[in-house]
């Protein structure tokens, strides 16, 4: 590849390897011409030399492939930047190998006030059930914070329980749980859901501006090494979005982010309408392609793994959990958000969850006389058949992720649910069947955010650590060139970004990148092999593959 960067006085001609364009009027072409931030011209080799002219600079793609930057639709920004420096456990198969990460860890940060790890999985542990006396047993002088694969529980030691002031009085908050000993009412280290996002969170955000901004330029860097060119942050804070408008102004925001701002569930309405005004003052303040508010984020309800999605009929362990929302709190919160013009995304998860956050949006819609905010449901993990047609026909987003299928992880998801539930999870098909938009993501960092390993699974349902494992339900993957639409073109559908990225046209932002690789050629398996080159976010380089530093960032 030679080194040319797109520059605002330049031409540059990108060719040498096949361009998908994720136009399905005409999906694929030869060559791409860039003039400062846009696109102007895509076609073939000859015209596209033509057009650019013969001062224009050559970037030789090599074989691979040029494609529009992929667009993530659910990540947590801040935090995936600050989970990368915690101990991974996400690959820990058992209780020895996280005792051993996290002492090692310790050793290795000895002047850390805390003990942080993140990713266990429930299936590492005997009976799946974590407990602070297994943390204790190999860390007592300092508070340990292990975050669970999916960031909806913590983990924590005796120490960390004393440090966040739970006792066996504490009460539980709505929506969250703290899990105690059935015989003796003890904390037992567990902390789910409401408990781990208003305690624990709170606490670990703690940290000044400085490592505030170098979370989020971690972040944001990860991002532009996977090729993901913009982003939609799913747990916005006043914070958090600072550092995004300081990094925007020193000329840093690497990606384009469309926020959503976290709406808590408060025991008085008039504070759950309260942050629904809030989010309309940010959406205005923040309005831009670079950085917008777009509209707010509920969390209706947990996860399938810890048995705290709401279901419409209990887990296979006899259990079932109500939802954070109940349905006459999330119905009063949608309709008001809809009315002041805001996109709603909905964490749903179980089956009771989803058909509540439809029913809010229907209610929404015809009380408000409003169509067309793309309104979302994130996750959407399994769903009761009856609800599923109305997706479509109510104009909802599908945000799904298919890392969260992973063989590797599902074992204890599988075993929850049981085996005929768990045959009709993650239908993502079933979705795009009813005229529903469906936009793929990660949910970083609740599963890792590289964007090529989430497009194999989105085409095979495989595992990409361990191909050999049993899909769920493989016929239901998503074929290649499709995959790779929903992660562009869809999710920036999704995100109200379509009418200036996620597809190379022109006219469209210079949002592109470059694989080294053609996967549409020679299939699916080859994702696993294949490396971005280069990442360019409104004609700037913001990632080639080799360069100490990107040339227009650094």
């Amino acid at each position: 590849m030679t080194d040319p960067v797109p520059a605002p006085d330049r031409t540059t001609v990108i060719l040498g390897g096949r361009v998908f364009t994720a136009d399905p009027g005409r999906p694929f072409a030869e060559a791409v011409v860039v003039e400062g931030d846009s696109i102007v011209f895509v076609g073939d080799r000859a015209q596209s030399l033509a057009v650019a002219g013969p001062e224009a600079d050559v970037i030789d793609a090599d074989g691979g492939l040029i494609m529009p930057g992929f667009i993530d639709g659910h990540v947590h920004i801040a935090l995936t930047g600050a989970n990368r420096l915690k101990a991974q456990l996400r690959t820990a198969t058992t209780l020895d190998e996280i005792q051993a990460r996290i002492v090692a860890w310790a050793d290795a940060n000895p002047e850390a006030p805390r003990v942080l790890g993140t990713s266990w999985l429930h299936s590492a542990l005997p009976g799946g059930v974590p407990t602070k006396e297994m943390l204790d047993a190999v860390i007592a002088d300092r508070p340990v914070y292990l975050d669970a694969n999916d960031l909806h529980s913590s983990w924590v030691n005796s120490a960390a329980l004393a440090e966040l002031g739970v006792t066996n009085d504490t009460p539980d908050p709505p929506g969250g749980r703290i899990v105690r000993d059935p015989a003796t009412g003890e904390a037992t280290g567990e902390l789910l859901e409401t408990v781990n996002l208003e305690l624990v969170w709170p606490l670990l955000a703690r940290i000044d501006d400085d490592q505030l901004d170098a979370n989020v330029a971690a972040a944001l860097t990860a991002y532009a090494q996977s090729g993901i060119t913009s982003v939609v942050e799913m747990a916005l804070d006043a914070r958090e979005l600072r550092s995004l408008e300081r990094l925007r102004d020193s000329g840093r925001l690497t990606a384009r982010v469309v926020a959503h701002l976290i709406v808590h569930h408060r025991p008085d309405p008039a504070d759950d309408l309260a942050q629904i005004e809030r989010a309309r003052e940010l959406a205005d303040e923040f309005s831009g392609d670079d950085l917008r508010v777009a509209g707010i984020k509920l969390i209706s309800d947990g996860t399938i793994d810890s048995c705290t999605a709401a279901m419409i009929d209990p887990y296979t362990n006899g259990t079932n959990d109500v939802p954070i929302w109940d349905a006459e709190s999330l119905q009063r919160v949608v309709v008001a958000a809809d009315a002041a013009g805001l996109q709603i995304a909905i964490h749903a998860i179980g089956d009771l969850a989803v058909r509540n956050a439809i029913d809010a949006i229907e209610q929404a819609q015809r009380l408000n006389r409003t169509s067309g905010r793309r309104h979302r449901i994130e996750h959407l993990e399994y769903a009761d058949e009856a609800d599923i047609p109305r997706l479509g026909a109510l104009g909802i987003t599908a945000s799904m992720q298919p890392v969260h299928l992973d063989p590797a992880i599902l074992e204890n998801w599988i075993a929850m649910l049981g085996p005929e539930r768990a045959e009709n999870g993650f239908a993502w098909p079933r979705y795009v069947e009813t005229g529903a938009t469906l936009a793929l993501g990660t949910d970083t960092p609740t599963a890792p955010l590289e964007a090529l390993p989430n497009m194999y699974l989105a085409s095979t349902r495989r595992s990409p650590g361990n191909p050999d494992l049993e899909p769920l339900r493989p016929e239901w993957a998503l074929e290649l060139a499709e995959a790779l639409a929903h992660g562009t073109r869809e999710s920036a559908k999704a995100a109200w970004l379509d009418h200036l990225t996620g597809r190379i046209e022109a006219g469209m932002a210079a949002d592109l990148i470059v694989l080294d690789t053609d996967p549409l050629a020679t299939g699916p398996d080859t994702l696993l092999h294949t490396t971005v080159v280069r990442t360019i976010v409104d004609g700037r380089t913001v990632w080639q593959l080799g360069a100490d530093a990107p040339p227009d960032v650094a």
